[in-house]
């Protein structure tokens, strides 16, 4: 039963679209008209369906704002899904309405699964609309690890007094979405497609990676070994940079490669020509070439050679000259006798004479008063 609504009302919307491009078109050169075209040159819309499954892939977009409130697609039929407005700069959902009109149909909240979407994460757009006052982009995400898809409602309203030149609307619609450039995307109409129908994921569709799969790999700051970039695959990189970490998307078109991320100021270009990438600050980071592997040979063992006597002079350092042998002196202290020939096995004290006797060397040291006096 649920699947018969959904396709009455993804057919419901799909000739809303319809009837709407038409009386757009219809209007002969007005604003809007020129707005519809720019986003036809530019965006491809992602199929769907009856299940609300991709069948057939689009243009991919990227998000450059955080807080981008979606709803399962498992919800109840009419359940639909929050509206996002950006304007300003600031990208506001309005939960309360949503919420509201969910109570109306008796649907509770905490039974549709929900996600907050934030810069850099990669979606479909399977529809848009250009009304007087505003567009409004319908947005799908591929499944996630629970097999659960997202999607959800993007509204760019127009100035109340002046509709903008396609031009300044694709600057405002590029501050949140990102699209990928058209010359990467490809003939998307004829990507292959999977065992299921449907085409390969976002990650793999309409994205210019390609060329982005030699690009990857982590480059090592030049003058600063402990900064990295590396581009991981998916077109995902992670930059660390003066103790501080930069995560983002990054595309490469030849020897452009182009970084965005939420910490990041818009798209940074960047050369890459080969292993070397040099960023908008000419700094140089550099890709370490992969050692080549060398099989290891045996060396055949050299033949012995015998040294020579003359050599054996030369090479060995001659053994140290053996310590002279301890001496005694008249005039020294019993002190420098111990120090030279260690504590005697006896002693013997009579006034101020005292005698060592050192039975191992046959030697008797006599002192007069601490020195010296007498060596037998």
């Amino acid at each position: 039963m649920q699947v018969a609504v959904r396709t009455l009302t993804l057919f419901a919307a799909a000739t809303v679209f319809s009837c709407t491009t038409q009386s757009v078109h219809s209007q002969g050169n007005d604003p809007l008209v020129a707005i519809q075209q720019k986003l036809q040159q530019r965006i491809v819309l992602a199929g769907l369906d009856a299940n609300g499954e991709i069948t057939t892939a689009g243009s991919v977009v990227t998000l450059q704002k955080n807080s981008l409130q979606m709803c399962g697609t498992v919800a109840p039929a009419g359940a639909g899904a929050p509206n996002n407005t950006y304007k300003n700069g600031k990208l506001s959902a309005g939960m309360f309405s949503w919420n509201l009109g969910l109570g109306l149909l008796k649907i509770d909240p905490n039974s549709i699964p929900m996600h907050t979407s934030v810069a850099g994460e990669k979606f479909w757009i399977v529809h848009y609309n250009v009304t007087k006052s505003h567009v409004e982009f319908k947005i799908w995400t591929d499944a996630d690890s629970n097999n659960v898809r997202y999607w959800t409602w993007l509204v760019i309203p127009f100035d109340k007094k002046q509709v903008p030149s396609p031009e300044e609307f694709m600057n405002t619609l590029a501050e949140v979405l990102a699209i990928e450039p058209a010359q990467s995307q490809g003939d998307q109409a004829s990507q292959p497609q999977n065992n299921a129908g449907q085409p390969a994921s976002i990650n793999n569709a309409g994205s210019g990676l390609g060329s982005a799969a030699s690009a990857e790999g982590t480059y090592v700051r030049k003058d600063k070994t402990n900064d990295t970039m590396v581009l991981g695959p998916n077109g995902v990189f992670a930059l660390v940079q003066n103790g501080r970490r930069y995560d983002g998307n990054y595309s490469v078109e030849g020897q452009i490669l182009t970084m965005w991320g939420p910490k990041i100021p818009g798209r940074q270009k960047c050369s890459l020509v080969g292993n070397v990438i040099t960023d908008p600050g000419n700094t140089i980071w550099e890709r370490p070439a992969a050692p080549q592997a060398v099989a290891a040979t045996p060396a055949a063992p050299a033949a012995a050679e015998p040294i020579p006597a003359q050599r054996v002079y030369e090479d060995v350092a001659p053994p140290p000259p053996p310590a002279p042998a301890p001496t005694i002196s008249m005039g020294q202290t019993k002190d420098q006798v111990t120090a030279a020939f260690g504590e005697p096995q006896r002693k013997a004290a009579a006034g101020p004479k005292e005698i060592f006797f050192y039975t191992d060397l046959k030697m008797k040291v006599t002192f007069t008063n601490g020195k010296v006096s007498s060596i037998e």
